[in-house]
């Protein structure tokens, strides 16, 4: 599939649970040691349930709906901008589903204007994303 498949209204997703394995590779990953996301104990004191995910692993499941929803073993999905909110914690264990929709496409540069959105397994939103992304070919090497 490629851009002219993509018509407004598109949609797609991806589902998983945040476990603790993905927030200790993140922490690897990224070098962010944030306590909050590690210690129960002072997640508490400052008003959440208990430890919270990093709102980047959520993001990554957008990442992930991007590529299962526009991607193929011919083109790849690139972003070229984003604007994210982070409207609710994510505990460890939560379903987070992200689903991905073309709001708009942009004719000159071929490019698909894409509202993103986490949910937990309650139907919260817990993030929220508008980004351009654009379909390119993979080119044989």
């Amino acid at each position: 599939m490629n851009y002219d498949d993509f018509v407004v209204g598109y949609t797609g997703s991806f589902t998983r649970p945040v476990t603790e394995h993905d927030n200790t590779l993140f922490a690897e990953l990224s070098g962010d040691y944030n306590p909050v996301h590690f210690d129960d104990d002072l997640a508490r004191c400052l008003g959440y349930e208990g430890r919270i995910s990093n709102g980047f692993v959520q993001e990554s499941r957008i990442a992930a709906a991007l590529v299962e929803t526009f991607g193929s073993p011919r083109t790849l999905v690139v972003a070229l901008e984003k604007n994210t909110r982070f409207v609710r914690p994510v505990y460890m264990g939560d379903v987070i589903s992200a689903t991905v929709e073309v709001i708009g496409r942009v004719e000159a540069m071929r490019a698909l204007k894409i509202k993103a959105q986490c949910v937990n397994q309650n139907g919260d939103v817990v993030v929220s994303t508008r980004m351009t992304i654009k379909i390119l070919p993979v080119l044989p090497r």
